[in-house]
C-alpha cells in the first residue's frame, strides 16, 4: 500500500515537509491534516511537533509553524514505534 499525505490547506513548504517525513516512517499508513489556527505570540516554537496523543487510529499530533497551529492525525498501527521515530527525528521536545 502506498503512503499517502492528504494536504486540505495550501500549506507551507516546511511543515508539508514535515507530514511527507512522518508519511515516509516505517509503519504509518496515511497522514492527515485536520484544523490549521493562527499562532498567537512570539518567538519560535520549542519543537516541531509540540503535543502526541493516542488514539484509536494512531496518533493525533500537532505541528507548530512559524504562523499557524496544525492539527493533523497519523494513521498507524504501530503508535509507539512511530512516537519513538518522531522523537529520535528531533521533532518532539521529549
Amino acid at each position: 500500500m502506498a503512503r499517502q499525505t492528504h494536504h486540505k490547506h495550501s500549506s507551507k513548504k516546511g511543515y508539508r515537509r514535515l507530514l511527507d517525513g512522518l508519511a515516509a516512517i516505517d509503519g504509518v499508513h496515511s497522514v492527515a491534516t485536520g484544523r490549521v489556527k493562527p499562532r498567537m505570540g512570539s518567538g519560535r516554537p520549542v519543537a516541531a511537533i509540540s503535543k502526541v496523543r493516542r488514539t484509536e487510529s494512531g496518533l493525533s499530533i500537532t505541528i507548530n509553524t512559524e504562523g499557524a497551529i496544525v492539527d493533523a492525525y497519523v494513521v498507524t498501527d504501530r503508535p509507539a514505534e512511530v512516537e519513538a521515530a518522531m522523537s529520535d527525528r528531533g521533532w518532539t521536545a521529549s
